[in-house]
C-alpha cells in the first residue's frame, strides 16, 4: 500500500534526524600526532654524486714551449673507451688493447694495467678517460669506480678523440 505524497513528506528521514554538528576534534588530533611522526620517520634518500675533473682547457700557443721538472715527473695517463675495448696510454706510451670478452669491457684487465702504473708511479693520482660517444653510461661509472679501486682519485672526463 503506497502512502499520498503528502503523507510521505512526514515519513521523511529528514524530518526525524537533528541538525547536528560533525565533531572533528579527534581527527585533527590523529592528525597533529601522526604528520609529525611520518615526517621524523621518513628516510630521506642521498643522492650519489660522481666527483670528477674536465682537463684544462689550453689556450692558443700554450703547451708548446719547454715542460718544467714536476710535468716531466708526473705521467699522464689515459684510458680511451671504444667500441673495440680499452686503450692505456701514458707520456709518450701507448699499451696494447684490452678487447671487450663476449661484448662486454674486460675490467679485469684494466684492473690489473692501472695497479701496475701505479706501483710504477705512487705519487700519480690524475687520469682522463676518452670516451667515444657510443659508449653506455653504466660503463662509464663502472670504470670511474675501477679507477678509484686503482687509487687515481683524480679523474678527467673527455669527450673523444682527434
Amino acid at each position: 500500500m503506497a502512502l499520498r505524497p503528502s503523507k510521505r513528506r512526514d515519513k521523511a528521514l529528514s524530518n526525524l534526524a537533528e541538525d547536528s554538528d560533525i565533531e572533528l576534534t579527534p581527527m585533527m588530533n590523529v592528525l597533529v600526532i601522526l604528520v609529525p611522526f611520518m615526517v621524523t620517520m621518513a628516510v630521506f634518500t642521498q643522492i650519489a654524486a660522481i666527483n670528477f675533473s674536465l682537463p684544462p682547457a689550453l689556450a692558443e700557443g700554450e703547451g708548446d714551449g719547454p715542460q718544467d721538472n714536476k710535468a716531466q715527473q708526473t705521467l699522464d695517463i689515459s684510458v680511451a673507451m671504444t667500441d673495440a675495448g680499452f686503450t692505456v696510454t701514458g707520456t709518450g706510451q701507448v699499451m696494447p688493447l684490452i678487447p671487450k670478452r663476449a661484448g662486454k669491457y674486460d675490467l679485469e684487465a684494466l684492473n690489473k694495467v692501472l695497479r701496475a702504473v701505479k706501483m710504477k708511479y705512487p705519487q700519480q693520482e690524475d687520469i682522463v678517460l676518452l670516451i667515444e660517444q657510443e659508449v653506455v653510461y653504466q660503463d662509464i661509472v663502472s670504470v670511474m669506480d675501477l679507477c678509484r679501486e686503482a687509487h687515481f682519485p683524480n679523474i678527467g672526463l673527455s669527450g673523444g678523440f682527434q
